[in-house]
């Protein structure tokens, strides 16, 4: 019981112990007190010197997790963790992730440099933190992250994934008019190389959707500057002293042979120009103006687009971005058509992102759709947002949080059903997905979708589930006994061996004299038995223990 004293607290509390009260919290006039029920009446008849106060319940502000919004929870439980799939984490940077491994990263990663100076960290973490949402979703995928920093270098990063065979690849980059917009390009191109030797690709959208502006050449006053809307000729956001201000614009013309030929200038806070991009295209050049140059001072920022040569207005394509990505709106933007590169790519899945308080609504800044060539993106939307914050409170959220969520559930897709390829898992992802019944775009929230049809899964009570032995100091056989329920499947023997990894299960059937076994990997046809029985006594041929890190060296050029 709760009150609220009305005189002397220390009063209140005499009258409450002279009924066998115990006095259990006591905080300025409110006392709270465990009062027999039978003297419960004497207390709210005492008004005179306290009032009893009606119970209330806080109750926790609780979002669904990342998990459970991916449907991941459900399959964990089934048993399904990404086992023996390669999961490839591309970046320009995986700082700070030797400290984490075997706490939020496996104990045992694939670090390779493609960088020309041998740089795996490479001074950010934004690698590792994509990394280690992996990890959560599919925490037994054997996990590659591989960094680079130039075009070339990303091209050897891919010759490595086709050579290796690497199963899905999570990428939370994005170029800046590096083709044009329609899927082709050279990173685009890199990338296909990618996806056509098997590879799944799950891509960050961008999260330029607010900071990104589209239309038709527009000049009312023949001036030759654009006109983005009644009077305005400059279009603005702001920036922070010490931002990286990074500007770029596209129109629509022959990449490679432009013959009309655009401009843009920067206006800093006081109104003055900073810079200007005048490249000049004479039908030999790409249909592109850029320029970088760091804030001097916080405040807004303004670019105008001109007109230099041309026989017709043409489709233009700005962003005004900068670094680090505060997602300050322009003063005039178009959320469509923002895609960075190779999010434009036909043949990756494109993710975007999503809030959890809003999960069917994609979030303002998430880059979308459609490319120039019509077709529309993302394919999928992941959660992110409060969902990106990580052990030690860093933020990793956007788009960037997205592809990793996605990147995991493929993985457990293909764990789950061995026998597709790579077109029919990136279907699954897609039939799988919840579609939000309204919205503007229309959201396909991932979900890794039902367990029906998916074989023997774990059996209740298989968290207990035991397999007493001595691993061998290398490779080689182990004995077991099973402890657990029936009807365990040998699928999913590796979660009781110690994180090392059996490659044959062997029973001797008594009534038959033979030796009944299972080969992991294999085709069902292969093995003559799938699950054991409490009280089986096995033998496993394990594989040698990993290294805590498997770093391969730095860049090499495939063949």
């Amino acid at each position: 019981m709760e009150v609220t004293a009305l005189v002397a607290p220390s009063a209140v509390a005499d009258f409450l112990e002279r009924l066998g009260a115990v006095i259990e919290v006591r905080s300025q006039d409110r006392l709270q007190a465990l009062v027999p029920r039978a003297r419960l009446a004497e207390v709210a008849a005492a008004t005179a010197l306290l009032r009893v106060e009606r119970a209330a319940s806080a109750v926790p502000f609780q979002l669904p997790s990342a998990l459970e919004l991916l449907g991941v929870d459900r399959w964990a439980e089934a048993g399904f963790t990404g086992y023996g799939v390669r999961v490839a984490v591309i970046d320009t940077g995986f700082e700070g992730y030797r400290a984490q491994l075997g706490v939020t990263l496996p104990a045992r990663v694939v670090a390779r440099s493609f960088r020309a100076d041998g740089v795996i960290e490479g001074g950010i973490d934004h690698g590792m933190r994509a990394a280690e949402i992996v990890y959560r979703v599919a925490p037994r995928a054997q996990i590659y992250l591989l960094s680079f920093a130039t075009v070339t270098e990303l091209s050897a990063a891919v010759d490595f994934i086709v050579a290796e065979g690497i199963d899905v690849v999570s990428f939370s980059l994005g170029f800046i008019h590096n083709g044009p917009g329609d899927g082709s390009g050279p990173v685009d191109e890199i990338v296909s190389r990618g996806t056509q030797s098997g590879a799944i690709w799950t891509v960050a959208a961008g999260n330029w959707a607010q900071q990104h502006w589209s239309g038709l050449f527009t000049d009312s006053d023949g001036d030759s500057v654009h006109e983005f809307g009644s009077g305005a000729s400059q279009n603005g956001r702001e920036y922070e002293a010490g931002d990286l201000i990074i500007v770029s614009l596209r129109w629509n013309d022959d990449w490679g042979a432009a013959c009309s030929d655009y401009d843009l200038e920067l206006f800093g806070p006081s109104g003055s120009l900073i810079r200007a991009s005048r490249d000049v295209q004479n039908c030999a050049g790409d249909p592109v103006e850029g320029l970088q140059v760091l804030a001097t001072q916080s405040g807004t920022y303004s670019v105008r687009l001109i007109r230099a040569s041309d026989d017709q207005p043409r489709e233009l394509d700005l962003l005004f971005i900068g670094s680090p990505g505060r997602g300050n709106p322009l003063d005039s933007f178009v959320a469509e058509g923002s895609l960075s590169e190779p999010a434009d790519n036909a043949d990756v899945t494109t993710v975007g992102a999503v809030s959890t308080l809003s999960p069917f609504v994609l979030s303002a800044f998430s880059s979308r759709g459609p490319t120039t060539d019509g077709r529309a993106k993302p394919e999928l939307a992941s959660p992110t947002s409060l969902l990106g914050l990580l052990e030690g409170g860093e933020r990793f959220a956007g788009t960037s949080a997205a592809a990793p969520h996605a990147a995991g559930v493929a993985a457990l897709l293909i764990e789950a059903l061995p026998d597709a390829d790579a077109a029919g898992i990136r279907q699954q992802l897609v039939e799988r997905a919840i579609e939000s019944p309204d919205g503007s775009p229309p959201v396909r929230l991932a979900n890794a979708g039902s367990l029906a049809g998916l074989g023997l899964l774990l059996p209740a009570g298989a968290d207990e589930a035991l397999m007493s032995g001595e691993l061998p100091p290398g490779e080689g056989l182990a004995t077991f006994v099973y402890t657990g329920p029936d009807g365990y499947p040998l699928r999913f023997g590796h979660l009781l061996t110690d994180e090392r990894e059996p490659v044959a299960w062997f029973r001797f059937a008594v009534a038959e004299q033979r030796w009944d076994r299972y080969v992991v990997g294999a085709p069902a046809f292969v093995s003559s038995f799938e699950v054991v029985a409490d009280g089986d006594v096995l033998f496993a041929r394990v594989a040698a223990p990993a290294e805590e890190t498997l770093v391969i060296g730095t860049s090499v050029t495939f063949p």
